[in-house]
């Protein structure tokens, strides 16, 4: 039987990730959506069909025919209000961190998310790249011997919000500090921001982030002002080699003591891409746990599902609520760091 999932948002990422994920996955239909104008309640009957049940608000949509699970993409601002709805109603979600745009909310809606008794994923697709996993895959597996070091860097022309209350660094930790963790298997125990001061506000458009891995240095470097629209790399560093991954194109470079030229080979994602490499995988995943099997069968056996489960190592899921409520205080030690120009310590959610 399908699940009747609901959509919380009808924007670009709803359209091009959320909806094709799903069509793709095979194992839930929509059957309501909610967003605020007219002009886009028209086009969710005209896009998904004349049955759907269309709401303006989240509240609303919960409070109409009960669904299995909700995904919610909306603006940054109105994060915290359309998180708040399915958390408090107890129905599993999906959806887009940060769990709130301002610094003084963050710490109530970790409170919040994890007190909350149902599933809950947050889409961090990068951790789900089919390249980005099997590097994870050889990096535990001894492939460059003892890590010494670990980056991410983030290159786009995505630019930065000169009102934004978040640093960069902070707002985007839910993804690129998981990236970090993940490849690391491991968090981090301080955090140190070196930024410019080109825009006004805390967003700034280039900052590196240097993580304590306790021995080993994990960095976040970001240039939101580049030429290229996106690119996105990880490297790793050990004492017998080193490995780098381009998360877009799927390539995958190694050398080691004993090749020290570099070999190169490509890691196929999952088609149809939806939005980014790896949603496809991080979809699959939230559903799996709301229907408590995983799919057996996927129409590309370019990364199935039980394969992508066994490498990740994920007990339970790899973006559930304590992983995320920990990236949102990493988050805010970055805050913290900025602020004092020196090393913050982050706090571990056990304390909260």
């Amino acid at each position: 039987m399908d699940l009747q999932v609901g959509l919380i948002g009808y924007g670009s990422w709803t359209r091009m990730a959320y909806i094709p994920a799903l069509q793709r996955d095979g194992r839930a239909q929509i059957v309501s959506a909610a967003a605020p104008s007219a002009a886009t309640q028209q086009r969710i009957a005209s896009e998904i069909g004349p049955d759907v049940s269309v709401f303006s608000s989240a509240v609303d949509l919960l409070s109409g025919p009960p669904v299995d699970a909700v995904f919610v993409a909306v603006s940054d601002a109105a994060h915290e209000e359309a998180l708040t709805a399915p958390l408090d109603a107890g129905v599993p979600m999906f959806y887009e961190p940060p769990l709130a745009n301002r610094r003084q909310r963050i710490r109530p809606m970790v409170t919040k998310l994890l007190n909350a008794p149902q599933v809950t994923h947050a889409d961090l697709e990068i951790g789900f790249i089919p390249v980005f996993t099997e590097a994870a895959r050889r990096v535990r597996d001894g492939v460059v011997g003892q890590v010494q070091s670990a980056s991410v860097r983030l290159q786009s022309s995505w630019g930065a919000d000169p009102e934004a209350d978040l640093s960069t660094l902070n707002h985007i930790a839910p993804w690129y500090v998981d990236t970090l963790n993940r490849i690391l298997d491991a968090t981090p125990s301080r955090v140190l921001i070196l930024e410019g001061h080109g825009l006004p506000g805390r967003a700034q458009r280039q900052c590196q982030g240097l993580y304590d891995y306790g021995g080993t240095w994990g960095t976040v470097q970001v240039n939101l002002n580049c030429v290229v629209d996106l690119e996105t790399t990880v490297e790793v560093n050990g004492e017998d080699g080193d490995l780098i991954v381009d998360l877009f194109s799927g390539e995958l470079r190694l050398r080691t003591r004993s090749q020290s030229d570099w070999s190169v080979e490509q890691v196929a994602e999952s088609e149809p891409r939806a939005g980014w490499p790896g949603m496809n995988e991080c979809v699959a995943t939230f559903l799996d746990a709301v229907t408590g099997e995983p799919l057996t069968e996927t129409p590309t056996a370019a990364s199935p599902v039980d394969t992508l489960r066994e490498s990740l190592g994920t007990a339970p899921l790899p973006a559930d609520a304590k992983s995320v409520a920990q990236l949102h205080m990493i988050g805010m030690a970055a805050e913290a760091s900025k602020d004092s120009g020196g090393w913050a310590k982050i706090e571990d959610i056990d304390s909260l």
